[in-house]
């Protein structure tokens, strides 16, 4: 099975390549960039080196876009969309419920949250397309599905509102690693190795943040069953 991936960032897709490298055994190598595409040198900056929520949504309306991908490939492919939900509040995103309060049960609020994406992602992406489509819904920020590595808490990780400044604290808390898991010439954290210790970690992420457990079982579920058409009998319409 060939993948391909629409996300929000760099960051968003090593995460995501972690999770299909555990669970189906795919190279990060057979992972397609939709958006955002990497830089191959200086000369090659586009505007699809770039991503953001927005641009996550104008990506799942472009048609073309996807019908090249789908018809690009030979046999089974599948198109991962990712998305967080911090910013679900905006103009656009325009999904302000539920509401978090003080009593929220993280791991049922995930889910309503969860679903209400995906409704919206469906909306915005051609119908022909849904049965060969999973939703990297991350809620908050990806982040927090990284969290359990730094944090030992029983409580959902969605419950940091501001997971990647969590997630940058208590790296930075954790003297013998914080070297290994920050990106010093680009100030940020190094998620390419984060990946790989996320990896070695899932089984105890997944306990510990509802969203990425409901992306994993959906990835584990392709894996079992067959998508239902090979692309190659896409046709466009």
């Amino acid at each position: 099975m060939r993948v391909g991936v629409i996300a929000e960032g760099f960051a968003d897709v090593n995460v995501i390549k972690a999770i299909l490298k555990k669970i189906a055994g795919i190279d990060g190598s057979e992972v397609r960039l939709l958006r955002p595409q990497e830089q191959l040198d200086e000369t090659d900056l586009n505007e699809l080196n770039f991503s953001s929520w927005q641009l996550v949504f104008e990506s799942c309306k472009d048609e073309e876009k996807l019908s090249a991908f789908f018809e690009d490939i030979e046999g089974e492919a599948l198109l991962i969309v990712h998305v967080d939900t911090a910013e679900r509040g905006l103009k656009g995103f325009d999904i302000p419920e539920p509401q978090r309060t003080g009593s929220t049960d993280y791991a049922a609020y995930s889910e309503q949250v969860r679903v209400k994406v995906i409704e919206k992602l469906k909306f915005l992406l051609p119908e022909r397309f849904h049965k060969n489509i999973a939703y990297a819904i991350a809620i908050e920020e990806t982040d927090a599905w990284l969290i359990p590595l730094f944090e030992n808490n029983a409580k959902d990780t969605a419950s940091h509102t501001k997971a990647k400044e969590t997630l940058s604290k208590l790296i930075g808390k954790d003297k013998k690693r914080q070297k290994e898991y920050t990106d010093t010439s680009k100030k940020s954290l190094n998620y390419k190795n984060l990946g790989k210790l996320f990896a070695k970690n899932l089984s105890l992420c997944r306990t510990r943040n509802k969203s990425l457990d409901l992306f994993c079982a959906e990835i584990e579920e392709r894996k079992l069953h067959h998508l239902d058409y090979p692309c190659s009998r896409m046709k466009r319409v």
